[in-house]
């Protein structure tokens, strides 16, 4: 009589068994990607997470600070900024910001404004899309017959193309498209000593900033210089 006291007593009072806590997942990881996506995707491109964050600090690595740049051009024209999104403009060539991250520029020029150097940097999201990219910028140099000509010159990168313009305006300039990695970069170089100055010392430059690209690439620090070059 005793024990089914007990036995009943225990029952009614729920001891001998313990509730079970709901364990409940974090959201805290994907949140915190969707947040670095969407703040830095900017209007140009789709929110790529650390892709854009990263591809912003790759072109401000890459492109040249002015310490870096020949004695002759190291005046700044356009500061050196670097962005996690497309170009703003997408055009000339067309397709040129599709799957771009980031992109970045920089301008120097020599203190009489006889002579100046731009450089522009477009991330991609992969190899891939860059060298798309570049294909769509060989075409568009080689097709626009009746404002760019094709230059003989060096290759530089994994594959380039070097050109001028046929209008009087911008007859001492040249430029050159470099394909590296993810990387498609254009760098500019107007002398007005002339066409001969200017596809010459667009040669020191590219080779150098072909470096920088190729450096970081390979996941090293880019520090190749120009500053003991003459132009």
């Amino acid at each position: 009589m005793g024990v089914g006291v007990l036995v009943l007593s225990l029952a009614l009072t729920g001891c001998g068994g313990k509730k079970k806590n709901k364990k409940h997942k974090s959201r805290s990881g994907s949140s915190h990607s969707r947040t670095i996506g969407g703040t830095t995707g900017g209007s140009g491109a789709k929110g790529t997470g650390t892709g854009s964050l990263g591809g912003a600090q790759d072109a401000k690595a890459i492109l040249p600070p002015a310490d870096t740049m020949p004695a002759a051009l190291r005046t700044v024209s356009t500061e050196l900024h670097s962005r996690a999104k497309a170009p703003s403009v997408c055009k000339d060539p067309g397709g040129k910001c599709k799957n771009a991250v980031a992109n970045g520029r920089v301008g120097y020029r020599s203190n009489d404004k006889a002579e100046g150097a731009s450089y522009d940097l477009v991330v991609y999201r992969n190899d891939r899309a860059a060298r798309r990219a570049f294909a769509a910028w060989d075409s568009y140099v080689r097709n626009n017959k009746h404002e760019l000509k094709v230059v003989d010159g060096p290759e530089r990168g994994a594959d380039s193309v070097t050109f001028g313009f046929t209008g009087p305006a911008r007859k001492n300039t040249r430029e050159i498209v470099i394909l590296q990695g993810k990387f498609v970069a254009t760098l500019g170089l107007r002398d007005n000593a002339g066409s001969a100055d200017a596809t010459q010392d667009l040669g020191v430059l590219a080779e150098v900033y072909a470096q920088r690209l190729r450096q970081a690439s390979q996941g090293e620090t880019p520090t190749a210089t120009a500053a003991n070059a003459t132009v």
